[in-house]
């Protein structure tokens, strides 16, 4: 039976022709008949020119050569198509993994039967030499793998795997990432469609060179960790459906305990004037969001305009509300990717938007806390309010280090000004977000901004987690708890469930209009072009 052993190779000027060598030796100790195929990637320095010339020497040598960079999967996906053998193998050619193994590897589907053979640094046999800080971030992703997607492989990423060539053909069709996840992908929907892999424990030193960004690629992994397990949710018509009766039942609830007819007559009270004036607040509130984003896309290098950065918040707001996890941050990167973002900046420059709410939303829930709990009154407390307020942008500032790290040009993009100048508009978001809130409570006048505040920060917070459509329901039970302090349970009710119907409302209809500026369906950016 023969053996196909792949390559991939981008700018290994350096490393290929010995790389060939060792494999070549290896190959003869296994015994199988072997090719060689160096999948050479749209290189540029040089690596094509020794590709070529290692296969002009050697008829068992092939080389397949791109113009353009296909990424790790599509390269691998082209070479496997066109390989000879019925099993194909690859390898990354800094030759980290002991070939030693090979022999091993390839016995395992053609002796032992399996579809797959992975080699893994992380079982209780593997010997390994890395270092410390790739060691933890490695646990920690595959850790993460087996607990978002279910898999059962302790190490996804170990470049070292044979395949039977129709199992990896079938499963590659089904495949969405080209890049350092295919590996992980692959793996995880060959389990998902019942193929049978194994493992081997293999010895592996860290080459030192790797043309892994470590900072920026931990976010797109985790991104496409993500973005597999929304993909599996999407399919669930059942967990829609699920999701859907829970958010029901908790508004049912609270109703019942607050009694309908104070609810329905809470309702009559509302002024339509304030439900307008709130709309509109909360409308113009975007123009703020999406300024926002296009500050921190520019400071990653990307200028857009503030136009377009406002339209893609609002589908990507728009998406989050009809969905019952937060998809929408996909749908927003797929949005800019039209614009030339690469996706891997978009959800960096969105995870660093979650850093700074969660920590805005912190701030003021605490700072309301404080205020409330000191029994100081208006209008003494909004000079308290404010002072908090400013307190927490400077300390802050001080941490510009530790969230510049999400960036991936982490001192040059994010510095004591950015900090301060984002943390402010978070700030002024929030607060125009606590005010939409505030002036629907108007209509039962006896207002406290401090009290509300604390109740929408609250109802963000616990919001947050994926139980329901656009954290319906959940949103409703926490401002409801913290309102009734302060008005009676009905009220309260009523002002959190018309509180988040505008909200929710208005994000929907603007999503629903930026869609149609853009000339895009929900379809497709809810499902994108990954």
């Amino acid at each position: 039976m023969k053996v196909s052993i792949v390559l991939p190779a981008y700018n290994e000027a350096r490393k290929l022709k010995k790389a060939v060598e060792k494999v070549q030796k290896a190959v003869e100790e296994t015994e199988y008949e072997c090719e060689i195929i160096i999948a050479e990637d749209g290189s540029t320095d040089g690596t094509d020119k020794i590709a070529a010339e290692l296969a002009s020497k050697n008829p068992n040598i092939v080389h397949l050569h791109s113009d353009e960079r296909l990424g790790r999967g599509r390269a691998l996906m082209n070479a496997f198509e066109k390989a000879k053998g019925d099993i194909v193998v690859y390898m990354d050619v800094d030759l980290a993994t002991d070939l030693k193994h090979l022999k091993e590897l390839i016995d395992a589907v053609i002796v032992e039967g399996y579809d797959i053979a992975t080699g893994s640094r992380l079982m209780k046999e593997s010997v390994t030499d890395r270092p410390a800080k790739r060691e933890i971030a490695s646990r920690g992703y595959n850790f993460l793998v087996r607990l978002f997607l279910g898999s059962k492989i302790h190490d996804h990423q170990c470049g070292f795997k044979a395949f039977r060539k129709q199992a990896i053909l079938e499963i590659g069709k089904a495949v969405k990432d080209n890049h350092w996840f295919w590996d992980t992908e692959v793996l995880v929907l060959a389990q998902k469609k019942g193929y049978r892999v194994k493992e081997i424990p293999v010895a592996w030193k860290h080459g030192g060179e790797t043309k892994v960004n470590f900072s920026r690629d931990v976010v797109y992994m985790f991104s496409q960790i993500l973005r597999m397990w929304l993909d599996e949710r999407r399919k669930s018509r059942k967990y829609l459906l699920l999701t859907t009766l829970i958010a029901v039942a908790i508004l049912a609830f609270i109703a019942y305990k607050a009694g309908f007819q104070n609810v329905y007559e809470s309702l009559l009270s509302i002024n339509p004037y304030f439900i307008a004036a709130a709309s509109v607040l909360y409308a113009l509130s975007y123009l703020l969001r999406g300024y926002r984003f296009r500050y921190i896309l520019f400071k990653l290098g990307y200028n857009r305009s503030t136009a377009f950065s406002t339209a893609a918040v609002s589908i990507s707001q728009t998406v989050n509300v009809i969905t019952p996890v937060r998809i929408g941050d996909v749908a927003r990167a797929y949005v800019f990717r039209r614009k030339d973002v690469p996706y891997s900046s978009s959800i960096g420059g969105i995870a660093a938007e979650r850093v700074f709410d969660l920590i805005s939303v912190a701030i003021i829930a605490m700072v309301s806390a404080l205020i409330l709990g000191s029994g100081v009154r208006e209008p003494a407390y909004a000079f308290l309010f404010s002072a908090l307020i400013f307190a927490g942008i400077f300390a802050l500032s001080r941490m510009e280090n530790i969230i510049g790290r999400i960036f991936r040009n982490a001192r040059r993009a994010m510095g004591v000004k950015e900090s301060i100048v984002i943390t402010v508009l978070s700030l002024l978001l929030w607060l125009s977000d606590i005010s939409v809130c505030y002036i629907i409570a108007m209509s039962f006048g006896n207002t406290d901004f401090v009290l509300i505040a604390l109740a929408v920060a609250i109802g963000n917070i616990v919001k947050a987690l994926p139980i329901t459509p656009g954290g319906v329901g959940t949103y409703e039970a926490a401002i409801t708890a913290i309102l009734s302090s302060g008005y009676s349970t009905g009220t309260a009710f009523t002002i959190a469930l018309v509180d988040h119907a505008v909200k929710n409302i208005s994000t929907v209809i603007l999503g629903i209009l930026a869609l149609a500026a853009l000339n895009l369906s929900l379809r497709e950016v809810e499902e994108g072009e990954r």
